[in-house]
């Protein structure tokens, strides 16, 4: 090691580095020279740089102490969880910050120069003394491992200076300036993490540096050393700053796992049209509507079995994004991320309603839907999916009101109606699109039934076509141009929310589609959205949760106990009911999926309230079970919230069951 001597004075160094380190140490030296302080104005310039004078104690243990204050009693640990991520997050940036000025400054481009500027930069600016130590590798990339000592770290002698011992490594804001000068230096991203600290209590002040991937393994390694650390780790914690980064490339991964998964379902689904296919084409005529029949629930089985799966990767995407919303401030920009990501699963977790919808598996979202608002909502995507030569007219009646259903579902029952009058209209024309109460005509006065009508300027269709509009797999189009299902799907949209559909029209004068539905209160349009409502906290109630699939678990029973809820964790239906019947306090909700092996979730929920017969139960799903809970849901005699949720969600629907 280079111990100082005559060149290295503010850094110790292996000696095959210690050039590098002399010609940096000349240089900053200089730079630090040219001080000017000037109390009468209140500056203190350096190189013409302005800087800063601040006592070490103010962004350390005082620091601390004053979060600890604002949390108040009993909430210790999340106060130095705040303070811990907040200070590595600054000074981690501030390193960045100053490193990349400094770079500029002194016109260093190498990265072991520029980083070996930092050390003696740190210590003239009264951070800490820095001591690399041999074991260090100092080269770009997944091998880098910066291993060193700060000797005389002001957060630890501030800690020491105060009278009190640190159960945690205390320098934080080293550990975060170091590694975001040394992240500037080599172009990627590191972190630094301290393992050993005087503050509390160990012999030195000892910090691993390394790839985010790669510093777990770096600890592990220092760990197993016997001598090395001597259970110096105890304690030690890898900043949260990382961890939300591991966060996202998790979710990252997991997208593209989605989108994997879905190539290999969409490539199956072509095999299975196209054996099917090549069958009808072989049987008689006479066989050929059987066929079409089979071929329509094979399709619909396995477009809801692709549905189903989708919702379960996409509800732990959300649901994942919907915690770490909650533990981000609002004004943080890494929020506006978590939010965009949320909204995009949310999206892509809307797409699967069309094939829920039409293989009968999805899960209804009823609620009291405002017809007009909806169709304004998507009047500006309607008017691109029918183009510049279309005409979009509205004619929203003010008292048409709201209707009771799924608001998703009524949203492709307007899309699929537009891209229909769409298709009918080659040369251009007009798509009208009118709301109002029944008022009678033909029929006697219905003031509780809300009208529909969607009608176009096109080529209109014959008695026959209009016969046949709502069968599945019929259409008018040329092979290739569309699947013949959008009428059917609106179709059984519309008989499911106890409406009724009727078509007119006539060939070469367009055509009109009236839908009726039974009309209900307006919704109330206050409220916040998914990712800005409040959560509700728990009491310490006891939830049990049910459910096979280990990452949704895992999610769902973090979501509770950050709740506030003591939560017992079950994979399958008799692990739980074994856990019940070992249990000899209470089990106060029951939070089950329905479709499991072996046993399903409303058996499960039969058999547990047998012997707890105050147990309240809440399913959980992301596919309609008709002979389950179907029915059941629609009559309101079971309490199920639908897949994908947020824990906002989750929060609301629990305390809801649990105060009722």
């Amino acid at each position: 090691m280079a111990k100082g001597g005559d060149r290295l004075k503010t850094v110790r160094v292996p000696d095959g580095i210690a050039p590098i380190f002399a010609r940096a140490e000349e240089a900053v030296s200089g730079y630090f020279r040219r001080r000017l302080d000037d109390p009468e104005r209140g500056t203190i310039e350096v190189d013409g740089e302005r800087y800063l004078l601040l006592r070490a104690a103010s962004l350390s243990v005082e620091f601390f102490t004053l979060v600890r204050d604002l949390f108040g009693p009993g909430n210790r640990e999340r106060a130095d969880d705040f303070s811990r991520n907040l200070l590595f997050d600054l000074a981690h940036a501030l390193g960045r910050s100053d490193a990349r000025r400094f770079h500029e400054r002194m016109n260093l481009v190498d990265p072991v120069e520029r980083m070996a500027a930092g050390p003696v930069h740190f210590s003239h600016t009264g951070w800490a003394f820095v001591d690399i130590r041999p074991e260090s590798r100092a080269v770009p990339g997944e091998d880098y491992c910066l291993v060193f000592d700060h000797p005389y770290s002001f957060e630890a002698d501030a800690w020491l200076a105060g009278g009190d011992i640190a159960d945690f490594p205390v320098c934080i804001m080293s550990s975060g300036y170091s590694s975001g000068w040394c992240q500037e230096s080599f172009g990627q991203p590191l972190v630094a993490s301290e393992f050993l600290c005087r503050a509390r209590g160990d012999d030195a002040c000892r910090f691993v540096m390394a790839p985010p991937e790669r510093i777990e393994g770096w600890l592990d390694l220092y760990a197993g050393r016997a001598g090395q650390v001597a259970g110096g780790l105890k304690g030690h914690r890898i900043p949260d700053f990382f961890s939300r980064k591991r966060m996202e490339d998790d979710l990252r991964r997991a997208r593209d796992e989605l989108e994997q998964r879905v190539a290999e379902r969409t490539a199956e689904l072509s095999r299975a049209n196209e054996q099917l296919r090549r069958e009808i084409e072989a049987r008689a005529q006479a066989e050929r509507l059987l066929l079409q029949t089979a071929r329509l629930e094979a399709v619909g089985s396995l477009a809801g079995g692709i549905a189903h799966d989708f919702n379960n990767l996409i509800g732990v995407v959300i649901g994942h994004v919907s915690l770490l919303e909650n533990r981000v401030p609002a004004g943080d920009s890494f929020r506006t991320h978590l939010t965009s990501i949320r909204q995009a699963g949310e999206e892509a977790a809307r797409l699967t309603q069309q094939l829920l919808t039409f293989s009968r598996a999805r899960l209804p979202r009823l609620a009291a839907v405002d017809l007009n608002e909806l169709i304004r909502e998507i009047a500006g995507m309607l008017e691109r999916l029918i183009g510049e030569n279309i005409a979009l007219v509205l004619d929203l009646g003010d008292d048409a009101g709201a209707v009771h259903g799924d608001a998703g579902q009524l949203r492709q029952v307007v899309m699929n109606l537009v891209v229909n009058a769409r298709d009918a209209m080659p040369r251009g024309g007009t798509v009208r699109i009118e709301t109002r109460r029944e008022r009678g005509g033909d029929e006697a006065p219905d003031p509780d039934r809300l009208v529909m009508e969607v009608s176009d300027s096109g080529t209109g269709m014959s008695a026959g076509t209009i016969e046949r509009a709502f069968d599945p797999f019929f259409t008018t189009k040329d092979p290739g141009a569309g699947t013949g299902l959008g009428l059917s799907i609106v179709h059984r949209i519309v008989t499911a929310a106890g409406g009724g559909i009727r078509v007119s029209s006539r060939l070469g004068q367009g055509t009109a589609f009236r839908i009726d539905l039974p009309r209900v209160e307006p919704p109330d349009s206050g409220g916040a959205g998914a990712g800005g409502r409040e959560a509700a906290p728990g009491g310490g109630e006891t939830v049990l949760v049910v459910e096979d699939q280990p990452a949704l678990r895992h999610l769902v029973v973090e979501m509770l106990e950050r709740l506030g809820y003591e939560v017992l964790e079950a994979a399958d239906p008799a692990a739980a009911l074994t856990l019940a019947s070992s249990r000899a306090t209470g089990i106060d909700l029951l939070l089950t999926d329905v479709a499991m092996p072996g046993m399903n979730g409303r058996e499960l929920a039969e058999r547990l309230r047998r012997s707890r017969p105050l147990t309240r139960v809440l399913y959980m799903s992301g596919y309609a079970e008709d002979d389950l809970l179907g029915r059941d849901v629609v009559r309101g005699l079971v309490e199920l919230i639908p897949k994908p949720f947020t824990v906002q969600e989750l929060a609301g629907r629990v305390r809801r069951i649990l105060d009722g």
